[in-house]
This record gives C-alpha cells, sequence and structure tokens, in this order.
C-alpha cells in the first residue's frame, strides 16, 4: 500500500513538470495603483521699503527732531504674502547713529511708540481698526495675530501688510555739515 505521503510526493511533483512546461507560454495582468499627492505652498514673503526714514533739514542748534511713525518723514516698508498666515513676527536692528562727514555722527533713539504696523486692504489703504504701535526698544520682536483687532479670525484677510518706523536724532548744537545716512534692518517670520 502507497503511503499517503509517498502519494502527495508524485502530486507534487507532476504539478511542477506540467507549471514548468506551461511557464514559457503563460500570459499574466497584474493590476495595481499607486496614489497621487502634492503640497500647495503659501505664496512667498516679500519685503520692500517703500520709504526712508527722515529727519529732514537740521537747523544748527536744534536740540532734537522726532519723526512718528506713519507720518510723511516715518519709514515704511511693505510686506506682502501674509495672507492665511497664522501670525507675523517683526524685528527691527535699529541703528544707534546716523553717520556723516568726517566721522561726524548723530544719536538716534527708537525708546518710544516708534514701531507701527497695520493691515492693507486690496485698495492699497491701511485697515485703521489693525494699526498699532510698539516700542521696538522694549519689544525688540513684536508678534501680530489676525485675532489681535478683529476676535474669531483665524488668520489674515489680505496680502499685505505695511510696517512703519520713527524715532528720535539728537545732534550737537555744533554739528558738521554734510548728510548724514545709517541703515534700518527689517527680519520678519510668518508663521
Amino acid at each position: 500500500m502507497r503511503s499517503v505521503a509517498s502519494v502527495l510526493r508524485r502530486s507534487v511533483l507532476l504539478s511542477l513538470v506540467l507549471l514548468g512546461a506551461r511557464s514559457g507560454r503563460a500570459e499574466g495582468q497584474i493590476t495595481g495603483g499607486i496614489g497621487a499627492m502634492t503640497e500647495i505652498l503659501a505664496a512667498p514673503l516679500t519685503g520692500t521699503g517703500t520709504s526712508a526714514l527722515q529727519f529732514g533739514v537740521i537747523v544748527p542748534g536744534t536740540t532734537t527732531v522726532t519723526v512718528l511713525p506713519r507720518t510723511s518723514g516715518g519709514g515704511e516698508f511693505r510686506i506682502t504674502g501674509v495672507k492665511n498666515r497664522k501670525s507675523v513676527d517683526i524685528s527691527f536692528t535699529l541703528p544707534t547713529q546716523l553717520d556723516g562727514p568726517a566721522g561726524a555722527s548723530i544719536p538716534l533713539s527708537f525708546n518710544g511708540n516708534f514701531a507701527g504696523l497695520c493691515e492693507v486692504d486690496t485698495s492699497g489703504a491701511c485697515v485703521v481698526p489693525s494699526f498699532v504701535t510698539w516700542n521696538p526698544v522694549t519689544t525688540p520682536s513684536f508678534r501680530d495675530q489676525p485675532t489681535r483687532y478683529q476676535p474669531g479670525r483665524k488668520v489674515y484677510a489680505f496680502d499685505a501688510y505695511q510696517v512703519y518706523l520713527g524715532g528720535t536724532a539728537s545732534p550737537s548744537a555744533t554739528q558738521r555739515q554734510g548728510n548724514y545716512t545709517a541703515s534700518v534692518g527689517v527680519l520678519l517670520v510668518v508663521n
């Protein structure tokens, strides 16, 4: 009597021989799939200086000249790409003086509410309820969020912000005649 194992071995061998004989002519079809994905990035953030901080013509003997933000002499910086963001952090690198001819300088101060910003609508106008000022010395990095002036709003409605800067120049009574300049840095971080 043949054992069950022997019968199974012969059946397996016969199956392998038959499969081997048909493998050259075998045709097949494979069906599968893959996923498709993308991530849409937010518009790039850009910033451009639109107006220099101008202390104007200083008459000898003048002890201080103060320029407030969002005035004709105030510095302005336009930010675009903020729409649908959760917040904007604004920091300044502030000069300590204006440099002039032959090593002359005029001390500068920004210790006061000399920084400001507002959201700008599609017509280019400041959205007045969004306008805010702060002291860039005591608050070196200011975080603005849409909920600051419009509770419940999670993202900015418009795409542009205008950043403003004022300050105080304190020339001496015998200040050397000439042009004086300095650079202001603006750092923006959006979240």
